[in-house]
């Protein structure tokens, strides 16, 4: 793929491991995770992993001029990426509205910034925790008995709904072949996991950070 074929601050997933203290392979014939060499080689080809890390200005100008202080601002000529570990990306949601004539997120405007001096509200760079929609279930209890010896449909007279919540899984009701209700501590749909990785730069640093400093002192190379 050419170089210039995605523009600064593109993001893609990406199904390749990278640095991780947490080996989850033990001894393979990979590098050790602690060594750098996966962070280094994206690096090297110009991406850099999302993970909510502050950068310098000077150092990544490019990637800067295309995402600022939307993640965030850590001082003075400093900046940060995005942190995209663990979340599910959503689309900024502007004026869409769904089939109810309400914001496709109805709570647009309240997304909080992903760190101090990042953008928060209905704009690239908010964030927004998990949530489960608010309902309710209606059913009945009888609370009045119908006279002695009284033959018909039904033995009470009255009902009325419950106060008391349910608890424990509910299995639905007329659905073949059965199916084991999951439960977790979060609401979320079937996923698999991928690092999300930011283009920083059109020119592949090929030869590492630091000797690519010292070439650009010298005039650098174009690539």
């Amino acid at each position: 793929m050419p170089p210039d074929a995605l523009p600064v601050g593109a993001i893609v997933p990406y199904a390749g491991p990278i640095d991780n203290p947490n080996n989850p392979n033990g001894a393979s014939a990979y590098p050790a995770y602690g060594s750098k060499a996966y962070n280094l080689y994206l690096e090297q080809h110009g991406w850099l992993v999302c993970d909510g890390r502050t950068l310098l200005v000077a150092q990544y100008p490019e990637l800067f001029r295309a995402i600022g202080f939307i993640h965030g601002q850590a001082g003075p000529g400093k900046f940060m990426l995005p942190d995209y570990r663990g979340r599910v990306l959503r689309g900024v949601n502007l004026d869409a509205q769904g089939p109810d004539g309400l914001p496709r997120d109805p709570q647009d405007t309240e997304r909080t910034a992903s760190n101090t001096g990042g953008w928060s509200g209905n704009q690239v760079g908010s964030v927004q925790d998990d949530a489960f929609q608010a309902h309710e279930h209606l059913y009945q209890k009888a609370i009045a008995l119908k006279p002695l010896g009284y033959s018909g449909s039904g033995a009470f007279t009255d009902y009325a709904t419950p106060e008391p919540q349910t608890d424990g899984a509910v299995m639905p009701t007329g659905y073949n072949p059965t199916i084991t209700i999951r439960q977790a501590p979060e609401t979320r749909v079937k996923n698999a996991y991928v690092n999300f990785i930011i283009k920083y730069s059109q020119r592949p640093r090929l030869f590492g950070p630091l000797l690519d400093d010292a070439f650009a002192q010298f005039g650098g190379f174009d690539f």
